[in-house]
């Protein structure tokens, strides 16, 4: 029968007192014991066996003190990490599992709940006021320079003001518009705040209301606010701050640059067929170093048009994943086909490059020319970002069905304000746009590859001190049978979204 809250203190108190007395008398027996065993046994002089006793004694309690603190404060450390849990202690403390009969036993797990729902309890009653639809506060929200839309425990849309992305659907609700990227949304955040969160908060840029191209798209920046158990069921409140003055023109340059990749594929084509001739006809009549010469240009003319084509697909599936054909290829054999012009690139700005790539690593699952697009970008920013004499350190490992491959250098670092901002299109610090040239769309691009080929790619810097960047890579045995299935295409291996509310996922079809 579980113990009443009320009563909890003068339980815990009894079993306390209960426990410390049994402690007691266990010692007072073993002491008694002992020193029974010293005089009748081996017949000790009585004043040392009562020294000798009360040294023993007072050892074993002090190293059974711990314990008994432990035991008899536990229910204490289990309200101090649920009062931390729901504070605004800025130390993140983990709720505590209290999900064990003996707590509910104990009256442990109902003290927990009650402090989780005063918490979370409001200690305001709405007025009638709030409610009323001609009174200030919908005054106030209908001249908000700013989208505010409300969501309740299920998602739903229960209240937006006239600016908010939102439109009207059939049945007379209201759906939110916004198109987040699939790895980074709404749901995936409100998910982790309800499971682990009383409140939280979560800011998004370059949030989208419709695709590239069409007429009145919008781009937020996206504050929501989660508070469990809210007023009137709210439980999420929406910010959409209006940036498009801002962000379109990158969009506009997008476009520039899709326009100029799509010019540019023509030449390529033809320098490539021009090529293929060439070696065909020539290749009897060239010397062992024109042949290598000839092969060069070849892998460049592929690498090239590989990346006009990736800039192509970026621009047709903004913020989706990449249409792409993954082979089994040897890591160790790509980063050879690179290491030359890489090499060459580190000796003009004077830097080192150090690769640490193990031979016997797993095939993995790679387009090998946005693979080389990849790895040539992360090394060249860390040619890029390094002081001179530096060194860029490339090394590659297991890590569960993945390789991991990352790209360290000893540079001037990146701020950790910026860090959460460098895989977003057309984004540059102020700092780089002065110190080195850029379009802001490598890692960008770099980012969609990875996970076009269902890995991922991550950054730690610490300013001052240099960056890693790192990526990780299918190895190829862990989804061959997917990759069957699709012709080697990479859809079977990507985590696509069911949507988000009412079908709002990252993109809509």
């Amino acid at each position: 029968m579980a113990v009443k809250i009320s009563e909890f203190f003068v339980h815990h108190r009894h079993n306390t007192i209960a426990f410390i007395m049994l402690v007691e008398i266990l010692l007072a027996v073993l002491g008694a014991t002992a020193a029974w065993y010293l005089w009748d046994v081996l017949r000790m002089d009585p004043l040392f066996i009562i020294f000798l006793i009360l040294g023993l004694l007072l050892a074993i309690q002090m190293m059974l003190t711990p314990l008994v603190y432990r035991i008899t404060g536990h229910p204490l450390k289990i309200i101090s990490q649920a009062i931390a849990h729901v504070s605004n202690d800025p130390i993140q403390t983990p709720p505590p599992d209290v999900n064990h009969p003996k707590y509910e036993r104990s009256g442990l797990k109902a003290m927990v709940q009650t402090i989780y729902e005063l918490a979370v309890s409001s200690h305001h009653e709405a007025t009638e006021a709030k409610n009323d639809n001609s009174g200030p506060y919908r005054t106030i929200l209908n001249n908000a320079p700013c989208g505010i839309v409300a969501l309740n425990d299920q998602g739903e849309v229960v209240l937006a003001n006239p600016i908010a992305p939102t439109h009207e659907t059939t049945s007379s609700g209201l759906e939110l518009e916004l198109m987040f990227e699939q790895s980074n949304n709404l749901e995936m955040w409100l998910a982790q705040a309800k499971d682990t969160k009383v409140r939280d908060t979560k800011v998004w840029h370059r949030i989208a209301d419709s695709i590239p191209g069409e007429d009145g798209r919008r781009i937020f920046d996206v504050v929501a606010y989660y508070n469990k158990n809210g007023e009137q069921n709210i439980e999420v409140i929406l910010i959409t701050i209006d940036r498009t003055a801002e962000y379109a023109p990158d969009d506009d340059n997008m476009d520039f640059i899709a326009l100029a990749a799509h010019e540019l594929r023509g030449p390529i084509t033809v320098i490539r067929g021009y090529l293929d001739l060439l070696d065909d006809e020539l290749k009897p009549l060239l010397q062992p170093d024109q042949q290598v010469l000839m092969d060069r240009l070849q892998v460049s003319a592929e690498q090239l048009s590989g990346y006009i084509n990736n800039i192509l697909n970026v621009s047709r599936y903004d913020r989706n994943h990449l249409s792409l054909h993954l082979h089994e290829e040897h890591l160790i054999d790509i980063l050879k086909s690179l290491a030359p012009d890489l090499a060459l690139r580190a000796k003009t700005k004077k830097r080192r490059l150090i690769f640490r790539i193990p031979t016997d690593l797993p095939t993995i699952a790679a387009d090998r020319s946005s693979l080389s697009e990849v790895i040539n970008n992360l090394i060249d920013n860390g040619i890029k970002y390094s002081q001179d004499d530096g060194e860029v350190i490339i090394t590659a490992a297991v890590k569960g069905n993945f390789i991991e491959i990352t790209v360290q250098d000893f540079g001037i670092g990146i701020p950790s304000a910026i860090v959460g901002n460098l895989f977003s299109k057309f984004y540059r610090s102020h700092r780089s746009r002065q110190q080195v040239s850029g379009t802001g769309l490598g890692l960008y691009i770099c980012k969609a590859i990875i996970e076009s080929h269902g890995g991922s790619i991550w950054v730690r810097s610490v300013e001052g001190e240099g960056s890693t960047f790192g990526f990780t890579m299918p190895i190829y045995s862990t989804v061959a049978d997917k990759l069957g299935k699709d012709d080697n295409g990479n859809a079977q291996i990507i985590e696509r979204a069911d949507g988000w509310i009412k079908n709002h996922a990252m993109y809509r079809r």
